[in-house]
C-alpha cells in the first residue's frame, strides 16, 4: 500500500513538472507581449517594468488582424468540415466492407501515405497546382489540399472506433427500411460524436497554425492568414519582439477557447478510437 501511494505521489510530482514545461513557454508569450522590444532582448525571462497594451493595438494594425482572422476561419471551419465528412463517409466504408479486397488495398495505401511528410511532396503540388493549374491564392482550393493531406488519419482514426460499434443496431435499421445513406447519417453518425470532435480539435489546431503549406499557395496580402501575418514585425535587419508576441497571443485566443470547449470528449475519443481498432 506505501509504495502505491509512492508512485503515485511521483506521478503526481512528474504530471506538475511537465505542466509546468508546457505551460512555461505560453505564459513567457503573455509576460512578454507587454513589455517592450527592447525589455524583451534585454531579459526575455523577466518581469515587466510597465504594461504596453499598447503591443496589442500595434499587432492588430499591422498584422490587418481582422481580415487575416477572417481567412483563418474560413479556412480552418471549411477545411474540418470537409475531412470530417469524407473522412467519416470513407472509415464506415473501410469499417463495414473490409472484407472487400479492394477496399483494404486502397486502405493501406492511405496508411501508408502517412509515412511521408508533407515537403517530400510539396514541390510536385506548387508546381502542378499552383504552377499549370494557377490555383494560387485561393483559400477554398487550400482546403481541398488540406483535405487530401489529413483524410488518411480521419480515416484511421474514426476506422477503429467504429470497429466497436455494433453492427446490429445498423442491420435493424436496414429491416426498418433504411438505405446506407440513412443509417450513416442517422444512426452512425451522432455515436460518432467523441472521436469527430477529437479529430476536429487535431486537425483544426494543424491548419490553425500551419504556416508552411499557406505560404505556398498564399502570396496576396488578403488572402495571408494568422500564421503568415506574423512576419510583418522582421525586418532585414531587425526584429519588433513586443507587438509580435503580442499578436501570437491573439492568434493562440480562439483556439484556446476551442480546445477548452472540446477538451472532455478528446480522452474519450482517443481512448475508445485506440483500443477498439
Amino acid at each position: 500500500m506505501r509504495k502505491v501511494k509512492m508512485s503515485q505521489k511521483a506521478l503526481f510530482v512528474l504530471a506538475v513538472l511537465l505542466t509546468l514545461v508546457f505551460v512555461f513557454p505560453f505564459l513567457l508569450t503573455i509576460v512578454n507581449s507587454v513589455k517592450t522590444s527592447q525589455e524583451f532582448i534585454m531579459n526575455p525571462f523577466g518581469l515587466f517594468k510597465s504594461l504596453h497594451f499598447e503591443n496589442y493595438a500595434q499587432a492588430i494594425k499591422e498584422m490587418k488582424f481582422w481580415s487575416a482572422l477572417k481567412n483563418t476561419l474560413f479556412l480552418t471551419v471549411f477545411s474540418s468540415l470537409l475531412i470530417t465528412l469524407f473522412g467519416s463517409t470513407a472509415a464506415y466504408v473501410v469499417s463495414r466492407f473490409s472484407h472487400k479486397r479492394w477496399i483494404n488495398v486502397i486502405f493501406m495505401m492511405m496508411i501508408a501515405s502517412m509515412v511521408a511528410p508533407f515537403q517530400v511532396y510539396m514541390i510536385p503540388i506548387v508546381k502542378i497546382y499552383s504552377g499549370i493549374f494557377g490555383f494560387s491564392n485561393s483559400l477554398m482550393f487550400l482546403s481541398v489540399i488540406a483535405l487530401g493531406l489529413n483524410l488518411p488519419f480521419s480515416v484511421f482514426l474514426i476506422r477503429g472506433f467504429l470497429n466497436g460499434i455494433p453492427i446490429a443496431v445498423e442491420e435493424a435499421a436496414k429491416i426498418d427500411g433504411c438505405t446506407y445513406i440513412q443509417v450513416f447519417f442517422k444512426i452512425v453518425l451522432p455515436m460518432l460524436k467523441p472521436i469527430i470532435i477529437t479529430l476536429l480539435v487535431f486537425v483544426a489546431m494543424g491548419i490553425w497554425n500551419d504556416y508552411l503549406m499557406s505560404s505556398l499557395f498564399l502570396n496576396e496580402d488578403g488572402k495571408r492568414t494568422l500564421a503568415l501575418t506574423i512576419r510583418v514585425f522582421v525586418n532585414e535587419y531587425s526584429v519588433d519582439y513586443a507587438p509580435m508576441l503580442a499578436g501570437l497571443f491573439l492568434s493562440m485566443i480562439p483556439m484556446l477557447i476551442f480546445y477548452v470547449i472540446c477538451q472532455k470528449h478528446i480522452l474519450e475519443g482517443v481512448v475508445q478510437g485506440s483500443v477498439k481498432g
